[in-house]
């Protein structure tokens, strides 16, 4: 079986007019919430920062980026929070403002030998991806630093195609914000919408 996580980026700064969509940094909730949700993830699927409880998952074997600031930013603060080593975090050209079908087709390029990969990207896409690869569910939204994780029911990723992954996880800053205040205040926004 092999895993997919993908993760939007999170929230990014309009601050700097004449900036380059690629180049645009996160924004202040962005720099709290991708930690948080990678702490999250961390603590509860992979088994990690001292929680006791068993892995429900492997730890990503790669994560491959879009090649935007926002996309890389997040997926770097994830990784250190994951204790990777620099060398599990890849950068891909095709996966920036990527529709579903290109998101698709990067993931059949995979290598056989890892097992858990997160893709960081953007939407439209991502959401896109994730409303056509899963099998029985429904992902109604997709703000930014949402993670959705996924489980392919082969062996192989070159092998992947629509309408077949099982959801396992949904998680969105705001969703942890609401269950957790104490441990996750002001990384959503405050009028109630993602």
């Amino acid at each position: 079986m092999k895993y997919l996580t993908i993760v939007r980026h999170a929230k990014s700064s309009w601050g700097q007019p004449g900036l380059a969509d690629h180049d645009r940094p996160l924004n202040e909730r962005g720099k709290k919430a991708a930690p948080a949700v990678a702490a999250f993830l961390h603590r509860t699927y992979f088994g990690g920062s001292g929680s006791g409880t068993p892995a429900l998952l492997p730890l990503p074997d790669k994560l491959v980026t879009s090649t935007a600031l926002r996309a890389l930013t997040t997926a770097q603060i994830m990784r250190e929070t994951f204790a990777l080593p620099v060398e599990s975090l890849l950068l891909q050209s095709q996966l920036y403002l990527a529709e579903a079908d290109r998101i698709l087709d990067v993931m059949r390029h995979f290598d056989e030998s890892w097992n858990h990969v997160m893709i960081f990207g953007h939407n439209p896409g991502m959401h896109d991806f994730a409303e056509h690869i899963l099998a029985r569910a429904h992902i109604p939204k997709m703000p930014t630093c949402t993670a959705v994780i996924m489980a392919f029911p082969h062996e192989f990723w070159g092998l992947a195609d629509w309408n077949e992954a099982q959801l396992i996880g949904y998680i969105t800053p705001k969703s942890l914000e609401r269950r957790f205040p104490d441990l996750y205040a002001g990384i959503s926004r405050e009028d109630g919408e993602d």
